[in-house]
């Protein structure tokens, strides 16, 4: 995490005082809003801890679990407060926030430094065909909510309609994880790097990389003198990326062993095939954190969001009435940018070392987890609340959501990405924004 972030923890710990004094609600709103962010960033370092003791598998079902738990604690203390329209426009912001700002951003910062940036485009297609099965969810029953307001003679139910739609959209998430994390029924090559819904603190990214390469090596694959070089270059941004955040010393390690041949490297282990010869897994081991600190800091984590989370969510109607806001507006734009904020710097630090294929699973896979895993649960939670969240949005949301599927469709289709191309993305959410601000819907 970076050190920033640990100075917000002063407003964590600030937040439940002002709260107890009675201070303004608008401050207080940013006290707490302030206060999560770093929480939200130690659940990601938690889980990151806690999935170097499992293994690949469960390690990326937690990373997929956890990914938006902070956004879901969020939504749940709203429901409870009856904030059914902040909690829906939570979902639809988060969505466009990863799809159109993050991946916006990322793609600018990082072709204005690097120029084109070229990626898998088997990963992207994964990810277009997700975006469509969360499209159907979330359109279908506003499409039928409509369809009956012309025809008076029909009665829509439209919270069963929701719930179904909502199981529904559970098990297509199911199945992604069957398929990204379990690998099941998947009997291709592993030359696919990263899984949709697991996101960017893959654990096993290096792993894979270098085991395809070492299949390669083993195997007479044509064209494969021009995928090695490319592999190797990956691995080194990677490592380059992990040494920078753990201070000088570890830049000094990282120099050396990017010094070792990838060659020889891929015959040990291929976890270890950046480290140099002599410092092998047993370094790995030695700097490993302990199981029961992960799960320690995952807990107090996650309840100190909890906490936040009601303070905040209370503040929610008293902050919009003072400074004029639509509570849509704060629900789409706000909510999300609390939660998500420490993964969208993370995102646009990986673009700038020139790893757009974890951006796009950065900024997709955390929209679609959001549609397929963190509305359906806040639809079935809202059976036990006292207002029923149903998954009817507006006209506008639900326009800037088909346009934004549609331009994320187009723009990786060819597997490259252009500044051009980010700046849509920022302008379509801007439109958004301003939209929903202005009219409120």
């Amino acid at each position: 995490m970076p050190r920033w972030l640990y100075f917000l923890l002063i407003f964590a710990v600030l937040a439940p005082v002002l709260d107890f004094l009675h201070v303004p609600q608008a401050a207080l709103f940013i006290v707490a809003a302030l206060g999560i962010i770093p929480l939200a960033a130690l659940i990601g370092q938690a889980v990151e801890e806690v999935a170097e003791h499992t293994g690949e598998r469960i390690g990326g079902l937690l990373f997929a679990t956890f990914g938006n738990a902070t956004e879901l604690i969020i939504s749940i203390f709203a429901l409870a407060e009856g904030l059914v329209d902040v909690v829906r426009a939570s979902v639809i912001g988060t969505i466009l926030g990863n799809a159109l700002l993050v991946l916006g951003v990322s793609v600018c910062v990082g072709c204005f430094k690097h120029g084109r940036l070229k990626f898998e485009t088997r990963p992207a297609s994964q990810y277009a065909s997700l975006f469509a099965l969360c499209i159907g969810g979330l359109v279908l029953p506003t499409i039928a909510e409509l369809h009956v307001t012309n025809m008076p003679q029909v009665v829509l139910a439209e919270h069963n309609l929701s719930d179904v739609i909502a199981v529904l959209l559970l098990c297509g998430y199911l199945a992604s994880i069957l398929f990204s994390v379990f690998r099941i029924g998947d009997k291709g090559d592993t030359e696919e790097e990263f899984e949709p819904l697991v996101g960017i603190r893959s654990v096993a990214a290096i792993d894979r990389l270098l085991a395809y390469r070492h299949h390669l090596v083993k195997n007479n694959i044509p064209g494969k003198s021009g995928i090695l070089p490319h592999i190797d270059n990956t691995v080194q941004a990677i490592m380059s990326h992990e040494a920078a955040q753990q201070g000088e010393g570890a830049k000094e390690a990282a120099s050396s062993e990017a010094a070792t041949p990838a060659a020889k490297a891929s015959e040990h282990h291929p976890i270890v095939a950046s480290l140099t010869p002599a410092a092998p897994h047993a370094q790995k081991h030695e700097h490993k954190p302990p199981l029961w600190r992960g799960l320690v800091l995952l807990t107090v984590a996650t309840v100190g969001v909890a906490i936040l989370s009601e303070i905040l969510v209370g503040s929610i109607e008293p902050m919009a009435k003072t400074l004029g806001w639509n509570e849509a507006f704060v629900g789409l734009v706000f909510v999300p940018l609390i939660g998500g904020l420490p993964e969208y710097f993370n995102t646009i630090s990986m673009a700038l070392d020139k790893r757009i294929g974890m951006v796009l699973a950065a900024s997709a896979g955390s929209s679609i987890q959001i549609a397929l895993l963190v509305a359906p649960i806040l639809v079935l939670i809202s059976l036990f609340t006292p207002q029923r969240l149903d998954l009817v949005f507006s006209i506008v949301e639900l326009a800037v959501l088909g346009i934004a599927t549609f331009l994320f469709s187009e723009i990786t289709k060819d597997g490259e990405l252009v500044w051009l191309e980010g700046l849509l993305l920022i302008l379509l959410y801007g439109m958004m924004g301003s939209t929903v601000f202005l009219f409120g819907a």
